[in-house]
Order: structure tokens, then C-alpha cells, then sequence
């Protein structure tokens, strides 16, 4: 057997008690401290997050089992799947009984002598989103149970099948079970973390090296989206530019990563005018955070720039926004912390690519300081902009750091995030990203990672004939034409400070980085921490 521990508590929340209701209790938090220190003192003990392991479960220790049915399973499904007699017997009983017909996303729970059982469906062909599915439905029936030791077998999965199942299976286990209740004064029990449970997964007479570096890989990848996750859920109170910059200190120190910040007047004297516009209304002045993954083996391939756009408030500044739904303009740091979570991938696995995580990060405010419409600003590449829209902020930070990332660090391909448009949002809704480049390659590349994820991304047109909506009769271009292409207009300013000969992408994830209630194990009103999976599976691939 494999085992995988799983620490229930997420590990970068702070420690709190979890009281029975029932009993009458409420839980406290701890003394009572800043919200800028408590995040700072809970980053995320990331490293060794799982506790990988060969042991074999005792049928006295396990509290719930967990079989893999496929679609329409017949005789020889069940004697593929290597199950006793009297489980077989059981199995389809069950089957007969309750309509049980094995579909992906299908559940149901029955009791065995020695503990409960979970059927799930596999469907016919399954894939590595339907086993990641699985393993949300699988962490969602171990809290339910209130199970400490549950044994996933192989049931009727494909024996080869198997290592990659119980890769994405891990993955979907740990972000299933991310939640984001730091703030809440009483936690209940329905909602708080369980016990620890450990997770065996059946060996099925494969190597146990190969299976224990498939749980580890997923595992770390898993650790630092939900670290993402949970640093793009942070309020604007907790974190701005400031206290950021602070947390990639103490990130850059674990994790034994390069840091380097360009603070606001260093970057006024770069001539970054992008960055220093977008936050100068803000007391919490813009930075360019740099954090850079570089061992000493890279494998003879060249630098990797994710650049990540990390706006922590956006009110829209003096093009002020609605005040609906304002307060989920905390999310418009979601590029910025999926940068930051892939970092901590590189990190984690000590991957052989030189990354560099370039993260440009400001609060647009409104205040007599405040960059105005009809300003012209010049960006770190010598080109003025005509500021037409305040709230066209992200595309103006962005395309200073994508310029530094080249310059300064040699960057030779460059692939940034942001929740950049709501134009995307009305073109594609919360399912795919916006894909934007100059490489089809490079392009191709992310198509093909996004879904072997579930991280789809769906490539729109720079035309060169679009670039008219940028023009300006003062400056070079105008930071936002009007509403026509608006998505393609974000890529088509961007792609306006990318080098000559520079590989670059353009994710902008405004539709698939925020909450969404009817994802299959990425549950609740929480950041998806959308990007990390798929840029790792890009490098890594």
C-alpha cells in the first residue's frame, strides 16, 4: 500500500480549536494580533506537506474504502478488478438495488463488515479529470464519515492506468479539501477541518517508487495552488503592496529562492511609468517583486519569465467602478499569487528550469494623487501611453514588468496572468481563459497543458488590424479603446512591449481566477488558483 497523510488543518491557517456546536462551545481565536502578522507568521509550511510512505491497512484501521466502478461493469470489469468474492457479491447487490450504473460523478455509499464503502464512478473512459473528480468526491466522503484511514483501490481502472490515476487523484483529494475560514470567530463543526486521515492507495503489484513520486509531484503542485488560493483570498486590509512584499521575504528565505524588489522610487528613477501611475494614489506604494527559482543544473534550456498581475484593491481609481460586487476586487491579485504558487512548485521539486516570478503589484485608489484620464505617461521601454481609463490599470503594470523580466534577467520566453478584462468574461465565461501570443508553439504548448489540467485556455486573434483601436492622436497608443475586442485589445497593448524575438503569452483568467460554486472538486466561494497547474505541467512537459 501507498500512503498518503494528509494533514486536514490547512497548514497556512492559523491554529484554531474546533468545538461541537452541539456541545454548546464557540471557538476563540488566539490573542489577538495585527492582520498583517497573522498572515505573515501563517505562510504556509508548504515543504514536506504529505508524508509519503509504504505501509498496508488493517481491515481494524479502516474506516472507509473506496472502489472505482466503471460505466455498465460486467463480468469482466469485476474480475479485472481483482476483488474477493464476497465484495463482488456485495458490489452488486448494490448496484442492483440502488441503480448504481458506475457514470463519472456518480457516488454511493454502503456498509461493509469492515467499514463503509464507497462506490464512484468511473465512467468508460476515464481521464485525469474525471480521477481528480474522484478524489474530490473521495475527501468529501472521508469528512462526511469522519474517516481517519480510507483505502482507495484500483478497483476497475485501468491497471496501467493506475500511476496517473493516482497522481491526479491526490491532486483532486487536496484541493477538495482546501477552505478559506481564518476570519470566522466560530467555526462549526459541519465546516471545520477534520481529523488527520491518511490515504492508502493499493500498490496494485506496481512499483512502489514510481507511485510514491507520482503522490509526492501532485502533492507539492496541490500545496502551492492552495497556497495561491489562499493568499488571493486575503481582504485588502490584510494585504497591499506592502505587506506582499513582506510574505515573498519569508516565502524567498523557506524556500531558498532569490528575491529581489524594486521599490516605488527606484521604480520611478527605471522610468517604470505603468507601475508607479497605477499605485501612486495608494499610502501603500507599488512594487516589482522578482522571485527567482535558479539551480545550478537547468538543463540547457532557457529562462522562463510568469509574470503575474498583482493589483491587491482596484476601485477602477477615478474611472471609479460600480459599487456592486466591488469588495471581489480582491481577486484582482489572482494572477499575481498564481505566479507566486508556481515559484513555490519550482521550488518544491526542485525542478531543473530557471523560473523567474515577476510580480508587479499596486493598489489603484482614488485620491488627489491619483493618475488621471487625458495623463501621459511614459513606460519603461521609452513608449508614452494616453490614459483614457483608469480602470485599464493592469495591462500598464504588467507591461513594465514584462519589459524588466527581459531586460534585466534575459528572460528569452515570457508568459504572464492576470484577470486583466471583463471582455474575456463575456467571450468565453468561467470555463476557459483567454490565450493570447506571439509563438504558436509556445501557444500550442499551453493549449496541450491546459488540458491535460483542467486549466482550458482558448487562443483569441492579435491581428495586426486590431492594433488601430490603440491609437492615440497624442502618445504612442491609449491604454483602452472602446468596448470592440476588448479582451484582444489587452493582449494587443501588451504585446506592444515585448521584445523582439521574445517567445510571450497572455492569460487573462478574469473568468476562471474567482470563485465558482459548480466546479467539479474546487468547492466554494474561494479563489481557484487557476495558472499554477497548468504553467507547471508547461515546464515541466
Amino acid at each position: 500500500m501507498l500512503i498518503a497523510r494528509q494533514r486536514r488543518r490547512e497548514p497556512f491557517a492559523p491554529r484554531r480549536r474546533h468545538l461541537k456546536e452541539s456541545e454548546g462551545y464557540e471557538m476563540k481565536r488566539r490573542a489577538a494580533r495585527s492582520p498583517h502578522s497573522a498572515v505573515m507568521a501563517e505562510i504556509p509550511e508548504i515543504i514536506n506537506r504529505y508524508r509519503i510512505t509504504t505501509a498496508a491497512v488493517t481491515p481494524e484501521s479502516q474506516t472507509l474504502m473506496v472502489v472505482a466502478i466503471s460505466e455498465g461493469a460486467g463480468k469482466a470489469d469485476f474480475a479485472a478488478a481483482a476483488l474477493d468474492e464476497a465484495l463482488i457479491r456485495h458490489i452488486q447487490r448494490e448496484m442492483a438495488s440502488h441503480f448504481f450504473r458506475g457514470k463519472p460523478g456518480e457516488c454511493h455509499r454502503t456498509n461493509l463488515p469492515t467499514g463503509r464503502c464507497l462506490l464512484i464512478g468511473a465512467g468508460k473512459k476515464p481521464d485525469a479529470g474525471i480521477y481528480r473528480w474522484m478524489g474530490g468526491q473521495i475527501a468529501a466522503a472521508a469528512k462526511d464519515c469522519q474517516g481517519t484511514a480510507v483505502r482507495i483501490h484500483r478497483g476497475m481502472i485501468p491497471h496501467a492506468q493506475w500511476p496517473a490515476a493516482v497522481e491526479a487523484i491526490t491532486e483532486g483529494i487536496e484541493l477538495a479539501s482546501f477552505s478559506f475560514d481564518v476570519y470566522k470567530s466560530i467555526v462549526k463543526e459541519a465546516t471545520a477541518p477534520a481529523r488527520a486521515v491518511t490515504y492508502h492507495f493499493a500498490a496494485e503489484g506496481l512499483a512502489t517508487a514510481s507511485l510514491n513520486h507520482a503522490i509526492h509531484r501532485s502533492a507539492q503542485i496541490a500545496s502551492a495552488v492552495n497556497f495561491a488560493r489562499h493568499l488571493a483570498n486575503q481582504p485588502p486590509n490584510v494585504i497591499n503592496p506592502s505587506t506582499l512584499t513582506a510574505i515573498c521575504q519569508t516565502l524567498a528565505k523557506r524556500l531558498g529562492l532569490k528575491l529581489r524588489v524594486v521599490g516605488y522610487a527606484e521604480a520611478a528613477k527605471l522610468s517604470m511609468g505603468g507601475l508607479c501611475a497605477v499605485g501612486k494614489g495608494s499610502p501603500n506604494k507599488p512594487a516589482l517583486i522578482i522571485l527567482e527559482h535558479k539551480p545550478s543544473k537547468v538543463g540547457g534550456k532557457d529562462a522562463v519569465a510568469i509574470v503575474g498581475k498583482a493589483v491587491t484593491f482596484d476601485t477602477g481609481g477615478i474611472s471609479i467602478k460600480p459599487a456592486a460586487d466591488m469588495g471581489a476586487m480582491k481577486y484582482d491579485k489572482c494572477g499575481g499569487m498564481a505566479a507566486i504558487g508556481v515559484l513555490c512548485a519550482a521550488a518544491l521539486l526542485k525542478m531543473p528550469r530557471h523560473v523567474i516570478g515577476v510580480i508587479p503589484t499596486a493598489e489603484n485608489m482614488v485620491d488627489g494623487d491619483a493618475y488621471r484620464p487625458g495623463d501621459i505617461i511614459h513606460m519603461y521601454n521609452n513608449k508614452t501611453v494616453d490614459i483614457t481609463n483608469t480602470d485599464a490599470e493592469g495591462r500598464l503594470i504588467l507591461a513594465d514588468a514584462i519589459g524588466y523580466a527581459c531586460k534585466a534577467y534575459g528572460a528569452k520566453t515570457v508568459i504572464d496572468m492576470a484577470t486583466l478584462t471583463g471582455g474575456v468574461i463575456t467571450a468565453l465565461g468561467g470555463v476557459y481563459g483567454g490565450l493570447m501570443s506571439n509563438n504558436d508553439a509556445l501557444a500550442q504548448r499551453l493549449i496541450e497543458a491546459g488540458q491535460a489540467t483542467d486549466e482550458w485556455v482558448w487562443r483569441l486573434p492579435l491581428h495586426e488590424r486590431y492594433r488601430k483601436l490603440l491609437d492615440s492622436p497624442h502618445a504612442d497608443m491609449v491604454n483602452s479603446g472602446n468596448r470592440e475586442a476588448h479582451a484582444i485589445q489587452g493582449g494587443m497593448f501588451l504585446q506592444e512591449f515585448v521584445p523582439d524575438g521574445i517567445h510571450w503569452a497572455h492569460l487573462d483568467i478574469a473568468g476562471v481566477a474567482h470563485p465558482r460554486k459548480d466546479h467539479r472538486y474546487l468547492k466554494g466561494e474561494q479563489a481557484s488558483g487557476f495558472g499554477v497547474r497548468l504553467i507547471m505541467h508547461y515546464l515541466t512537459a
